[in-house]
């Protein structure tokens, strides 16, 4: 997903391992876990920002209002950080709390939704889950905004509130059908995508028609978005579909769109 950009932000509090600590086959593991984790994030098209100490996590919720912090925590119950949240959410800002815990279901969950969570899974996490919690809980709190999100891909903008797409600042005009296509391309970024599937989710064809809509449709938004752009966005996978993938190098998203 490089070079997607969200106005969508999920802290997420990690606290800072000792060295002796960092080398055990537990950190390991719970690294790889949290590896897998930022990637289900950034399917459901958010950022993590990530603080390891309260003062950072300070720092970062008195500059931006995520649209969930995360808190991975060892002993739920006894975390100094329920103060701070407790402070914000006086100063009058939400902030919903999923809490990933080393403890157990029961009373330790209840001791964490009673000092102020409002989600609790416990370590190992299973990614799917995961997933749909967090997603359920930025639905259910007003946070998920969805198709609102602005998309970026290099110099390319897509705004599906507007409908409105950009290359380098120049507005493309493109049809209803062109945008869907270029969107669901977007959404997939650096995955190919069939043609199949591409006219099951954009076409809602759910057989496989003798048509070449896709492949003409495709030709219409390469004129579009690559003509006269060194930087390649929209590449064929001879025999399955097509790929919108970001140049190597690109920058990182900024979500100050």
């Amino acid at each position: 997903m490089r070079g997607i950009t969200v106005n969508e932000i999920i802290a997420w509090f990690i606290p800072r391992q000792p060295a002796d600590v960092r080398e055990t086959l537990e950190a390991s593991r719970d690294r790889e876990e949290r590896m897998k984790l930022q990637q289900a994030l950034q399917e459901l098209g958010v950022q993590t920002a990530i603080s390891e100490d309260l003062e950072d996590l300070r720092l970062l919720l008195s500059r931006v209002e995520p649209a969930l912090l995360i808190a991975d925590l060892n002993h739920a119950a006894a975390w100094a950080g329920w103060s701070l949240v407790s402070d914000l959410r006086e100063q009058g800002k939400r902030l919903t709390v999923m809490v990933l815990s080393d403890g157990r279901y029961g009373e330790e969950a209840a001791a964490a939704f009673e000092a102020g969570g409002n989600e609790y899974m416990v370590k190992p996490v299973h990614t799917g889950e995961f997933k749909c919690r967090v997603d359920n809980l930025m639905r259910l709190t007003g946070r998920r905004r969805g198709l609102s999100s602005l998309l970026k891909v290099d110099g390319l903008v897509l705004d599906p509130t507007r409908r409105l797409v950009l290359r380098d600042g120049t507005e493309l005009k493109m049809t209803p059908k062109e945008f869907d296509l270029l969107y669901y391309l977007a959404m997939h970024l650096g995955e190919v995508c069939p043609r199949e599937d591409i006219l099951k989710q954009v076409w809602d064809y759910h057989f496989h028609p003798d048509t070449n809509v896709v492949d003409v449709y495709i030709r219409h938004i390469r004129l579009k978005v690559d003509k006269g752009h060194k930087n390649k966005l929209i590449h064929t996978v001879r025999g399955t579909g097509y790929v919108l993938r970001a140049p190597e190098g690109a920058p990182d998203a900024d979500t100050n769109l």
